[in-house]
Parts: structure tokens; sequence; C-alpha cells
């Protein structure tokens, strides 16, 4: 029997799971699994590594808010937040700010001083197209504006400086770009991109090619197997079903609510049309559906 079959075996969960996605890449001992990404990612060489938060609170598992990212510290100098983003993808550029925000105010916090605080990099993986830009991976960084003629100074620089700085980076990766492209597997990032979507075929060619991505896809198939850890992913999974199930009654209950409070504005503004033009408090009633007490009242006021 081929690692293939082997890997059929077990109903493989998915690593585009918040949770799954914390035990495989942030758990660890794992350093060198999340050493692999990182570099597929950012494109550097990472000489050192430490995972922040390890250890995954049991309560916050089947809490709807939680975040289950990963926080690193690559080469001493680099501080890396990576959020796997299946759910409610709301304001989500926004998100990110707050979130590297979090990041520099610890590090100052941390060091007392402005400049020893470390550089910031949040790290995005979305199953959502959330991006107006046509690639599956955008990096945004803080860049100056173009100069305007009228604002113009010659200081004799030949080229402006574009970015503010370069100490702060959002990486966004949108899974369904990357499917909907279908790369050959060029360099390891795509490798990771189609072990963390989900393709076996591909997770099982991709595997034989890296020494990381061997070890992570067998560890994915020991947790698969794992009745425990199917547990926990499935009161995380149902947790977030739920939330979303909510968020999307609170929208539409408040959209209803929004029609309905349309409604009544417009309605009420009719009446008092019909109020100047002297006609009877009954008769109005009858044209807006409104109640006669309420077609008082505005005379009142």
């Amino acid at each position: 029997m081929n690692n293939f079959s082997k890997l059929k075996e077990v109903d493989m969960l998915p690593l585009s799971n918040d949770y799954v996605f914390k035990r495989i890449f942030g758990k660890g001992g794992n350093e060198k699994i999340l050493k692999s990404l990182l570099e597929a990612i950012l494109r550097i060489e990472i000489q050192k590594i430490e995972i922040k938060n390890p250890e995954i609170p049991k309560e916050t598992i089947n809490e709807k808010l939680s975040i289950l990212d990963i926080k690193a510290e690559i080469n001493d100098n680099t501080i890396i937040d990576i959020e796997l983003q299946v759910g409610n993808t709301t304001a989500i550029e926004k998100r990110l700010v707050v979130y590297n925000a979090k990041l520099i105010a610890g590090e100052i916090k941390v060091s007392e001083e402005y400049k020893k605080a470390k550089d910031t990099i949040v790290i995005c993986i979305i199953n959502d197209n959330v991006v107006k830009r046509n690639a599956y991976l955008s990096l945004a960084m803080l860049k100056y504006e173009k100069t305007e003629e009228i604002r113009y100074v010659n200081m004799g620089y030949e080229k402006e400086e574009e970015y503010l700085t370069d100490m702060v980076k959002y990486y966004i990766i949108e899974l369904p770009k990357f499917k909907k492209k279908k790369p050959k597997v060029a360099d390891l990032l795509e490798k990771w991109l189609y072990v963390i979507g989900g393709d076996r075929k591909m997770m099982e060619e991709c595997k034989k090619e890296n020494e990381e991505i061997k070890e992570a896809v067998e560890q994915l198939r020991q947790m698969s197997a794992d009745e425990y850890e199917r547990e926990l992913y499935e009161i995380r999974e149902r947790s977030r079903l739920t939330y979303n199930t909510e968020m999307n009654e609170a929208r539409r209950k408040g959209l209803e609510e929004g029609i309905e409070k349309g409604e009544k504005e417009s309605k009420l503004k009719i009446a008092k049309k019909l109020l100047e033009r002297k006609m009877s408090t009954k008769e109005i009633a009858e044209i807006t559906g409104l109640k006669e007490e309420e077609i008082e009242k505005m005379k009142d006021n």
C-alpha cells in the first residue's frame, strides 16, 4: 500500500481550520515546520526562531471570538503574528492594523525605548477574497503618497523615499485566489499553500520534495486519527459556525429593523405633508397606515 493510500485511510482534518493550523505550526517542538512556512512567505533566511505562545488554553477552544494565532520571534529582531482567518473577514484590513499596533505597543512596553522596538509582521491567511488586487499574496507597508507639485521643494534628492518605515509589514494570503490560479509548484510557498488548502493529491506530491512538509503532513495524519484531537476540532468548528450563524442573523435582523425604521420615517414625512394640507387625522391614518394617536402627537409638535 503506497503513502497516498495510507493518507486516504484517515479522514484528514483541514489545515485551514485555525485550531488544526495552530496545533501543527504553533506547537512547541515544531519550530522547523513553522520556520519553513515563514521562509516561504517572507523570502528570507531565518537563523533563529522561537514560538511565543505554543499552548492553547482549553477555554479558548469553544470561545466564539477567541483568536488562535501564532506569535513567534525570528532572528532576535522581528516579532511575527500569524492568523488563519476562516470565518468573519469584515474590516479585516483594519483588524490587521490593530493586531500590529498591539505587537508594537507590547514591544515598546518591554523595551521602554522606541529605538529598541523590534520589527513587526502580521501574516493573515484567509479563506476568502478580500483585497482588490490581482495576487494571492499581498504585502502592505507604510508608504508615502506621491509628492504633489504644489508641495515640491528642490532638496536635491534624485530619488525620494517611498516608505515611512520597513519595520511594519502586513502579508495577506487569499486561498481562493491561489486555488483559482492552480499554479505549477514553482516554489516552497506554493507547496505549503497546496497543503494548507487541503489538496490531497498535491499534498502527497509536495511532501516528497520537502522534509518539513513531510513532517507536517505526518503530524496532521496522526492528529486526524486521534479521537481527542478530532473532538477538540469539532468543538472549535461548531463554535465558529455558531458565531457565523449568530452574526448573519444579527445582520438580517438589523436589515429588517432598518427597513422597518425607514418605512416608518417615510410614513411620518407623508403624514406631515398631509397635515399641512389640513387633511383629517382619520384620512391620513387610512392613507399612511399610522395610528391616529401618532398623527395627533404630530399636531402637537
